[in-house]
């Protein structure tokens, strides 16, 4: 398989005011997952796997494209109430495009899922991918894994993929240590959150000098923390 790691770009004062205007109660890595997804070509016949209407992100999806869902909770309003690690109930090679969002680090064969979305996507169809990495346990009902770029890389060529990109979703070390240690009650939250970006931002601009994107042995070590990952794998 194919499968490159994709430096994450240096972070700015105008990527902190485009992420921040997503919500100010927002952890910095739920908004650069909606940054990506706000940036998708969504096509075709689309699955969402673990989301559903009443899904947060429901409102990326164009409204002449037709979406399916699955959920094990009826409250997000999926088309589909599934049972974990339950086959899917669709045909195979049904979805020009599938997107999981948060979800595959609350399955427990994650790797039984990978093969199930593969079965249900058409040749060249693409998977898009966010979970958390270095981030809290979180269960909704259970948290269970959490992978390096080396897992994905092997995962997803054993479950038949032809090729993926993972990028790191990392805005720097600072934002990614408070996500670890913890925000903080609502009143202090967003001052710690814009503190912690901006010693990023100019950590950045000193270490990086030059440089777009978190790239060789420096920007590995920032990457290195990263509070989540965005994969793209096809088909």
């Amino acid at each position: 398989m194919d499968f490159t790691l994709v430096d994450p770009p240096i972070p700015s004062f105008a990527d902190w005011r485009r992420l921040r205007a997503k919500g100010r109660d927002m952890t910095i890595l739920r908004a650069m997952e909606y940054d990506i997804l706000d940036r998708l070509q969504v096509t075709g016949r689309v699955l969402d796997f673990g989301g559903g209407r009443n899904a947060e992100y429901a409102p990326i999806f164009p409204s002449d494209t037709q979406v399916l869902s699955v959920n094990i909770d009826a409250e997000f309003d999926p088309t589909h109430i599934v049972t974990p690690g339950a086959r899917l109930p669709f045909d195979d090679a049904t979805f020009d495009t599938v997107l999981t969002f948060n979800t595959l680090e609350h399955i427990f064969d994650d790797i039984g899922a990978l093969i199930e979305l593969a079965r249900v996507m058409k040749p060249g169809a693409a998977l898009h991918i966010t979970v958390p990495f270095l981030y809290r346990v979180h269960g909704h009902p259970d948290d269970y894994n959490r992978h390096t770029p080396s897992w994905w890389q092997q995962a997803l060529a054993q479950c038949g993929y032809r090729r993926a990109t993972l990028l790191p979703l990392v805005f720097g070390r600072a934002t990614a240590g408070q996500l670890i240690t913890g925000r903080g009650d609502k009143l202090v939250r967003p001052l710690t959150t814009e503190w912690a970006a901006m010693k990023d931002i100019l950590s950045a601009k000193i270490r990086m000098r030059g440089q777009s994107h978190y790239t060789g042995r420096r920007g590995e070590r920032v990457w290195h923390c990263a509070p989540g990952w965005y994969i793209c794998a096809t088909r």
